[in-house]
């Protein structure tokens, strides 16, 4: 098994170099790379010619499983099809096992991935399944045109939180309603990129948030309404606020990634988005 070397942060620059080469497409930057590689627990290894890189990180889930997550792996095209990508997958799951992880996940099961999962028939999905992996659930990714908009509902009240009130009720909100997502919402929070749906006057309640750009820019997530509020037009509403940030940041599409459930795919059906990507998830027990 080849050797590895960690990459710090300040390989930052390599580690764009090669996604170019490798996936120029996912047009990923510096700022992604460093939160979607080194944040929670997160290291890069990489081969001795900077050819091949995975990235790793362990974490605890909501229910208190200590869980690792490959973030990213890349192998360069002079070096493709010698048996480099299994190195890496084993070297990952090596040093998560070393940490005591009972299971490794591929892609986003962890705050601050750069993918949501594996893209079905990709050489990675071929390459986990070799390895072991099991998939576990598929879903769809779509595109919405940046131009897209929606008023909201009689009653409703859309902006983005930035005023201190509102943090806090997002927080809240985030924490009892919706613990999995909490760390993405608060991260949204702190780019201002995060929009409240709120219902009343005098002391009003959340019923939905509807954020972006957390990890990739241009992408949605965390994006959801309260079941008691849904299909009123609350979730179309908080994307039209989505789209127009990204359209003045010379945005045209904005990809929603990661759906929920199936309501919350009919929902992006029916606000013109196109299908792109479909995903699955894959793990494998350490």
């Amino acid at each position: 098994m080849i050797e590895l070397t960690p990459w710090g942060a300040d390989r930052v620059d390599d580690l764009v170099d090669l996604m170019l080469r490798v996936a120029a497409e996912e047009d990923l930057t510096p700022d992604e790379l460093l939160t979607g590689c080194h944040e929670r627990s997160g290291i890069v290894m990489a081969t001795p010619d900077g050819e091949s890189v995975v990235a790793v990180g362990v974490d605890r889930d909501i229910d208190g499983e200590l869980v690792a997550a490959i973030r990213l792996i890349a192998v360069g095209p002079s070096v493709q099809r010698i048996g480099r990508g299994t190195d890496l997958l084993q070297h990952a799951e090596t040093w998560a096992a070393e940490r005591g992880a009972r299971r490794i996940v591929v892609g986003g099961v962890l705050p601050f991935s750069l993918w949501p999962g594996v893209p079905v028939e990709s050489p990675i999905a071929s390459l986990c399944s070799a390895r072991g992996y099991e998939t576990h659930e598929f879903w769809q990714s779509f595109e919405v045109a940046t131009s897209f908009r929606a008023q909201p509902p009689e009653g409703i009240v859309v902006r983005r939180a930035v005023h201190d009130e509102d943090v806090t009720r997002v927080l809240l909100a985030a924490t009892s309603g919706w613990p999995r997502i909490a760390d993405e919402i608060a991260r949204a929070l702190e780019h201002g990129t995060c929009h409240v749906a709120l219902k009343g006057q005098s002391d009003p309640v959340v019923v939905g948030i509807g954020c972006h750009s957390i990890t990739r820019a241009g992408w949605t997530g965390p994006l959801i309404v309260d079941e008691s509020a849904r299909r009123r037009g609350i979730g179309q509403a908080l994307l039209g606020q989505i789209c127009r940030d990204l359209m003045i940041a010379e945005f045209d599409k904005v990809i929603v990634a990661d759906l929920p459930d199936d309501a919350a795919r009919s929902f992006v059906e029916s606000s013109g988005a196109v299908a792109t990507t479909r995903y699955q998830r894959m793990s494998k027990q350490l």
